[in-house]
């Protein structure tokens, strides 16, 4: 379920929500189907064909348990039918690849994978949430890959934007390629809801800039992977209409990966591009 008003400031979000009429939203298919974001009609199970495409894309809302479960059911199917996928996270920084590494070789208890990751700072949500996921890789011994930067580097280039920033200190992200239209104005938005009418033009491009940057640097560690099927698992917001990490690999030459989003019986957003399929959850 989503409010119906929409709070302008992060600050002042909980008090926001919790001050909305709360409606559930219309559902546009039943539960348990895949449909196609443009016709909002049921198609076959994509799932099935995912072994043609190189690279699969799940997205994810951080918080959701079901979202998480929905993830783990697909790479158990990609799983099966191509046994030498690797799976990338957003949620690890590229600094923290040697932990997963000893993660998926055993070499690590839950409590020391989560500490030696920083998880608690570096991501912060209950990692109980994605336990499975990556148990799931361990017991199969699927490499997991780091696919992002330091918070620190994305600090940076908010503050400076991406060509303030040294290069010593891009942790070897390459210049992003230029946001499509869509992808700009819908970060302006975002930015006009925390920052307000008076955010400065530099204000702004510095936080597209932040924004692109993460994106590269998850298309550019995928990319590095080819030769081996990439299952990556990032927020749903770096994959929709394939503006974010998709339009990033593309620039990279990585064409044709596989957008599949859940859907929550949300179907507001959906429309002809948004995913190439969406799963409707409960």
């Amino acid at each position: 379920m989503r409010p119906t008003c929409k709070p302008m400031r992060a600050l002042l979000l909980p008090l926001l929500v919790a001050g909305c009429a709360v409606t559930p939203p219309p559902a546009c298919a039943p539960a348990g189907a895949w449909v196609s974001p443009a016709t909002l009609r049921a198609i076959a199970d994509p799932v099935g064909r995912a072994s043609q495409h190189k690279v699969v894309l799940l997205g994810e809302e951080h918080d959701r348990a079901q979202d998480h479960a929905w993830q783990l059911a697909v790479i158990k199917r990609l799983y099966a039918a191509e046994p030498s996928l690797v799976l990338g996270f957003e949620m690890f920084p590229r600094a923290d690849q040697a932990v997963l590494d000893r993660w998926v070789a055993g070499r690590l208890s839950e409590g020391e994978f989560l500490a030696q990751s920083d998880w608690k700072h570096v991501w912060g949500f209950d990692p109980a949430l994605y336990m499975p996921i990556f148990a799931f890789a361990r017991d199969h011994r699927i490499p997991m890959i780091a696919l992002n930067v330091s918070n620190r580097t994305i600090h940076l280039v908010s503050k400076l934007g991406f060509a303030g920033v040294a290069a010593a200190d891009r942790e070897g992200v390459s210049k992003p390629a230029p946001p499509t239209a869509s992808y700009r104005r819908e970060l302006a938005d975002i930015m006009a809801e925390h920052a307000g009418p008076k955010m400065s033009p530099e204000r702004l491009a510095h936080f597209i800039d932040a924004q692109l940057t993460w994106d590269r640097a998850m298309a550019e560690a995928i990319a590095a992977r080819r030769g081996r099927p990439v299952v990556a698992i990032m927020g749903a917001g770096h994959l929709e209409n394939r503006n974010g990490v998709p339009h990033q690999l593309d620039a990279l030459g990585v064409t044709g990966a596989l957008v599949l989003l859940p859907g929550h019986l949300v179907c507001e957003k959906l429309g002809a591009g948004y995913a190439d399929a969406v799963f409707i959850e409960e």
